[in-house]
């Protein structure tokens, strides 16, 4: 089935990896199911449309948020009046505990209702001038969307977060474990082991991976490499530092060894990705 849908792929440019722009009026390209590799998140301000995700159909009513994961199968039904904003983000722009929380979402929570969001409309006013603005020199571009990106997607995060704190009592349990691990990461080198993680939680490693896979859906191993592969490639892109460089400062002495797993897990050498998004 993945096949037969049409893909789409988000296309590195002078800012990389991320686009800001407004609802369409004409929405005809996005009413047949399609994929894309990259993360939308959909703030609807004015108007009223359905939205169809992974089969669940949603009746949206602004204003209110949605948020799409890469490879997920979504189209629209119908839109009225619509106005509002659509931001496409490559999936290491997004903070990492924010790619947590939308993780854990299951499909029914990735629809938010938002009560008061000016402060939110004001970011996104923000965000979406710099992203337009050729006032700016396009070598500071990349920073400056960054610092506001981080901002929106910073302010993002509770809306969602309180969606997952009024799940069941065990998956609360879960989703607080997993967030304090994911705070972890972030502090600690990506490199440590599951069992140096569980002891700064007081927990085993057993307790703590059950917890991760249940929240998220995924183990620790896959964490530690998406936590590892997004600081690379944010390295990579926000700066100018040899790889070698990088790879130790990611806790890896030998940096042919990162080299190797980077390809491997992404089928680009750090080289080649930084390249792309520097032509």
């Amino acid at each position: 089935m993945k096949n037969q849908l049409p893909f789409y792929s988000l296309e590195p440019s002078n800012i990389g990896g991320l686009v800001i722009e407004d609802i369409p009026e004409d929405i005809s390209y996005a009413t047949m199911p399609h994929q894309d590799d990259h993360y939308l998140v959909m703030i609807l301000t004015e108007g009223f449309g359905t939205m169809e995700l992974e089969g669940e159909v949603f009746h949206c009513t602004a204003p209110a948020m949605m948020v799409i994961k890469p490879l997920q199968v979504h189209f629209a039904h119908e839109v009225h009046e619509a106005k509002g904003w659509i931001v496409s983000t490559a999936p290491f722009l997004i903070p990492d505990t924010l790619a947590v929380a939308f993780q854990s979402l299951q499909i029914k929570q990735q629809y938010a209702p938002l009560h008061d969001a000016g402060d939110l409309i004001q970011m996104l006013i923000t965000l979406q001038a710099a992203f337009n603005t050729t006032a700016c020199p396009a070598r500071y571009k990349p920073a400056i969307m960054k610092g506001l990106s981080d901002a929106l997607f910073h302010r993002i995060l509770p809306e969602f977060e309180c969606i997952l704190e009024n799940g069941a009592p065990n998956i609360r349990q879960a989703a607080a474990i997993t967030r304090q691990f994911m705070q972890l990461l972030q502090q600690e080198n990506a490199a440590q082991t599951p069992a140096f993680f569980a002891q700064q939680m007081h927990i085993t490693p057993a307790h703590l991976n059950d917890c991760v896979r249940e929240t998220t859906g995924y183990p620790l191993t896959y964490w530690r490499q998406y936590a590892m592969l997004n600081a690379a490639k944010r390295l990579l892109y926000y700066t100018d530092k040899p790889v070698k460089t990088i790879a130790w400062e990611l806790g890896y002495e030998d940096h042919t060894y990162f080299s190797r797993l980077f390809r491997k897990l992404t089928g680009d050498t750090p080289g080649n990705f930084r390249s792309k998004f520097h032509e």
